[in-house]
């Protein structure tokens, strides 16, 4: 692998990804998808989280082994908390989740195991394209690294299409998983830290297990719309997420 990232550190990046896509669309297949997950056992769920915990230890041991901690955004933060707004929109968009309240889908052990599952998966993912594919492509040319990298990050969640029934939310889950993405890498770029992504993106994932369809987001959509399908619930969050996180990262790309 170090003699892959040194000859071409795109391809390297391109090679964790399809690693990553590959692996744990398997185990996921393996415990039946995303879908229905009361109906999951803890011997299902335990696959897709070994093979994730698996993936995690190891770009992280090789990050560290090879002394490229700093390189990748292993370390402090380096911007100014103030110019950053104190992360508050970036808190705000982390929990949208529990934007209904909290509810457990299915028994405590299967539900946790997901939501294991997913929040070290976004750390995976924070690594892979915010850390290997990012750094990788802004050595030669840093406005094409900051939109591939946010671009792939949200088409790479396609693969979900083959593990949910749905479809629609998978788009709607691509197109503001782009603009995430662009934030996320906004923040890496002009703080050198992966931290805060890692964070986020970690308790978004994982939250997002425990939150229910019904609540006070969709009373609200409610008296807005003056009906609250589900369908048009997932559209006035998808749209909510685009807003606070497209304000954000242009703030920070204007102001930081």
């Amino acid at each position: 692998m170090k003699k892959l990232y040194e000859k071409n550190a795109v391809t390297f990046a391109l090679v964790w990804i399809g690693l990553y896509v590959i692996v744990m669309n398997i185990a996921l297949q393996f415990c039946g998808g995303l879908d229905d997950l009361a109906t999951k056992t803890v011997p299902q769920m335990l696959v897709p989280v070994i093979c994730i915990t698996i993936l995690a230890v190891a770009s992280t041991a090789w990050i560290v082994r090879n002394g490229l901690t700093k390189e990748f955004g292993l370390c402090g933060f380096g911007g100014s908390a103030r110019s950053f707004l104190w992360f508050l929109p970036l808190i705000i968009m982390s929990g949208i989740n529990l934007k209904n309240g909290l509810f457990i889908p299915a028994s405590l052990p299967v539900a946790f195991l997901m939501a294991i599952n997913l929040a070290v998966g976004g750390y995976v993912e924070e690594i892979i394209f915010r850390g290997f594919l990012f750094r990788g492509m802004a050595k030669n040319h840093l406005g094409s690294a900051i939109v591939v990298s946010a671009v792939t990050f949200g088409a790479g969640h396609i693969v979900n299409l083959f593990n949910t029934a749905d479809h629609i939310g998978v788009f709607l889950q691509i197109s503001y998983a782009i603009v995430i993405g662009f934030l996320y890498t906004v923040i890496v770029y002009k703080g050198g830290s992966l931290y805060p992504c890692i964070a986020s993106h970690m308790f978004v994932n994982g939250s997002s297990v425990f939150a229910p369809g019904q609540g006070p987001f969709s009373n609200l959509v409610a008296s807005v719309f003056g009906q609250a399908t589900p369908l048009l619930v997932q559209g006035c969050s998808a749209g909510l997420i685009i807003i606070i996180s497209g304000s954000y990262a242009w703030w920070l790309w204007k102001k930081a």
